[in-house]
């Protein structure tokens, strides 16, 4: 159970980890992931799942290809929306911010926490790029499997990437009341504090 409330809470950070946490807790599917908005250069939204790899103080980050089209987005337009979403605790959190490359050490620490079968793959991929069948991409994980054999550590790529998103507006729902009239506030940053308004359901 969480001990703070988004409605009377003065560090929405605080929050949406504690929310997450329950949410591990719960062991809902969706603890580590959250869905991620961007917009292309011809204006066209584009809206897709990602891993959760940083979530602190003001800091929300994810690793992706750097040639992926939500890179090549992010690069245009950086104003992107993330929403973390919990159906088994009815609660959401919408996170709309600005998105900036990770040093690349911070990047490479996070490509050295994955699964060895998780860094071979970042090598026999180009993330979304059309490819002729499946036989392509298992063909380019069995030779990344036969460059770095076991036993000896996988490089990081030159095209893997890392985000971080700070936030400029921060959004709870908790649901689950039976007249729908949920509990909803928006907190935006004011310098080292936050100012919130509680929301109509």
């Amino acid at each position: 159970m969480t001990r703070t409330d988004p409605m009377t809470c003065s560090d929405p950070m605080t929050v949406l980890l504690e929310w997450q946490a329950a949410a591990r807790e719960a062991g809902d599917p969706q603890a580590g992931l959250m869905a991620l908005s961007t917009v292309s250069p011809a204006g066209e939204p584009s809206l897709r799942t990602v891993s959760v790899k940083l979530l602190e103080s003001r800091r929300i980050g994810f690793v992706t290809d750097s040639r992926s089209p939500k890179a090549r987005d992010i690069a245009a337009c950086p104003r992107v929306t993330v929403m973390f979403t919990w159906m088994s605790l009815r609660r959401q959190v919408t996170v709309r911010g600005d998105a900036a490359r990770m040093s690349a050490e911070e990047a490479g620490r996070e490509f050295r926490r994955r699964s060895r079968p998780a860094q071979l793959g970042a090598w026999a991929s180009h993330q979304s790029s059309p490819i002729l069948d499946r036989g392509v991409l298992d063909s380019a994980l069995a030779a990344a499997a036969r460059r770095w054999p076991e036993g000896t550590p996988v490089p990081v790529p030159p095209h893997w990437a890392g985000y971080v998103i700070t936030p400029t507006e921060i959004e709870f729902l908790r649901a689950g009341r039976p007249d729908r009239l949920h509990d909803r506030s928006r907190h935006r940053p004011a310098g080292d504090a936050w100012v919130q308004h509680v929301l109509g359901s």
